[in-house]
């Protein structure tokens, strides 16, 4: 429901900026990534050093005040405030993933873990899909019911939704058992900049650097194929006119159907490797997964846009992709140290989230020097077959 949340209300915005012809989508892109980036160590400490799920439950609580001044800002049309109460969402998401994603072996243990992550991890992957497509057809639907000139009611009404769904998110948490810290460190100022401190803790054990390098390609390729995806969308549907709203929302839907392709596959495949980790990590899935990933992206690097087949195969390389996850995300919390185990996903989350712009400067650079969409893809397949063979070789001791 976090992820819901924060990926409707984000398009929630961005279709907003459409109507308003401002171009939102990428400052609040950088927004959503930045806490991350600045405050990592402080996330990672607080979700070693106190109870994760009171942390979890404080997070949730804090959503519901954050939705409401955001659906307060939409109503009386001020932009200042709904994006000022956003950056608080972004911030409250930094501090929540850490709790979130530590609490899983505490519940469920060592032997669940491969199938308790995986799950964690596709209905994550689910809910930013219906926020991120729900958003844009809410507003749009909405938009040509009561008009154009209805923008903001058009976002504060699903806002107001979104929020709802937050208290009763909040309600559920209290039913979440609590469990005792293992982290003894206390508070230090030098927590706000020990970001290379966390790196190097997960740098220096290697079956946790080999996940992450794993886990950060994923976000990296799922970044690069979502943009590949929207330039696919907008060379098929060019729009007369960039002052057209109802017009430009439409190939946003495009993208998002698009998009949807990939991520259903995504589900799918993250089921399945779920299951097969049920009772066991077992890193040959990911081993499968990554050769998958290059056969994906090498078929759309030739099939035409457009065609069954092309569909068919997006939603192939989402799959496998998914498969590629699932077990490294697994194995990077299950072998981290229990008293260390907030550091090193919140170390994760920085490497993802550097990824994740790098992944956007990469496929920019690719669209500015003309490579087609089609190159794109047989570029990503060559990185995939080398990430593919990196793991196999490195975990395969651990199949």
């Amino acid at each position: 429901m976090n992820s819901l949340n924060e990926k409707g209300v984000q398009f929630m915005l961005i279709a907003l900026g459409i109507w308003m012809a401002k171009t939102l989508q990428y400052p609040l892109s950088i927004l959503i990534v930045l806490p991350f980036v600045l405050f990592s160590p402080l996330a990672g400490w607080l979700a070693d050093r106190y109870c994760k799920t009171r942390l979890l439950q404080s997070m949730v609580l804090l959503q519901v005040f954050v939705l409401a001044g955001m659906t307060l800002g939409l109503f009386v049309h001020s932009l200042a405030l709904t994006v000022g109460f956003f950056t608080v969402f972004c911030v409250q998401a930094m501090f929540f993933s850490p709790a979130k994603k530590g609490l899983v072996k505490d519940i469920v243990g060592s032997e669940n873990i491969g199938f308790a992550s995986g799950i964690l991890e596709i209905t994550s992957m689910l809910a930013l899909l219906l926020g991120q497509i729900g958003a844009l057809f809410i507003v749009y639907s909405l938009l040509k019911k009561w008009g154009p000139a209805a923008g903001w009611d058009a976002a504060a009404w699903p806002c107001a939704v979104c929020m709802c769904g937050a208290v009763l998110v909040f309600i559920l948490s209290l039913f979440i058992p609590r469990f005792k810290p293992e982290g003894s460190r206390p508070f230090k100022w030098s927590l706000l900049w020990e970001h290379f401190v966390q790196l190097r803790m997960l740098w220096r054990v290697p079956v946790l650097r080999t996940s992450e390098i794993g886990i950060g390609y994923f976000w990296f390729i799922a970044g690069t194929m979502m943009l590949i995806a929207l330039q696919m969308a907008a060379e098929a549907n060019p729009v007369a006119s960039t002052t057209d709203f109802m017009q430009v929302l439409g190939q946003q839907k495009d993208s998002a159907l698009l998009i949807a392709w990939i991520s259903g596959g995504s589900i799918l495949g993250g089921v399945l490797a779920s299951v097969i980790c049920a009772r066991k990590i077992r890193t040959w899935v990911a081993t499968a997964g990554g050769i998958g990933m290059t056969i994906g992206c090498f078929l759309l690097a030739v099939l035409p846009y457009g065609t069954p087949c092309f569909f068919l195969t997006l939603s192939l390389t989402g799959f496998m992709a998914a498969g590629f996850l699932v077990p490294l995300n697994a194995l990077l919390q299950d072998k981290a140290d229990n008293d260390k185990r907030g550091d090193v996903i919140a170390a994760g989350n920085l490497v993802d989230c550097f990824l994740g712009i790098m992944s956007v400067a990469v496929q920019a650079g690719m669209s500015e020097i003309g490579l087609s969409t089609q190159t794109q893809c047989g570029v990503l397949a060559i990185t995939s077959a080398a990430v593919a063979v990196y793991i196999y070789r490195h975990t395969r001791h651990l199949s």
